[in-house]
């Protein structure tokens, strides 16, 4: 398999987001219970990153845009979460069912890569 720079990216950004995560874990267990729903959401999907990076099944650009909806949809509703414990307000209106839609869109766009497979012909 040929990685794309744009893999390491993604690698990196899990890196990140399981780091946030675990912080918002114990933050949620010491703090306010509400930010464990953004732990786990952030830590949840940098496994699937670091998976979909590493998986064969998907062309690169499916990968692509996969993996930039998956990270930037849970990256952007756990935000929005941390800003309503944080300081009582979203960051924008409907900001977290955005990035929550996204999220969906990314693992049905998983769904689709592995149904495009299982329904190729074999050359």
């Amino acid at each position: 398999m040929t990685y794309q720079r744009w893999d390491y990216v993604f690698l990196l950004m899990s890196g990140l987001w399981g780091l946030i995560g675990v912080m918002l874990l114990a933050a949620g267990s010491h703090a306010d219970p509400r930010l464990t729903s953004a732990g786990m959401f952030l830590l949840f999907h940098a496994a699937t990153a670091i998976g979909l990076v590493h998986s064969g099944f998907m062309g690169p650009r499916m990968r692509l845009n996969v993996l930039l909806l998956l990270m930037v949809g849970s990256g952007v509703f756990a935000a929005d979460i941390c800003s309503r414990v944080m300081r009582g307000q979203g960051l924008l209106p409907n900001l977290a069912p955005t990035g929550g839609v996204l999220v969906m869109l990314g693992w049905a766009g998983v769904a689709l890569a592995a149904a495009l497979k299982l329904t190729a012909k074999k050359a």
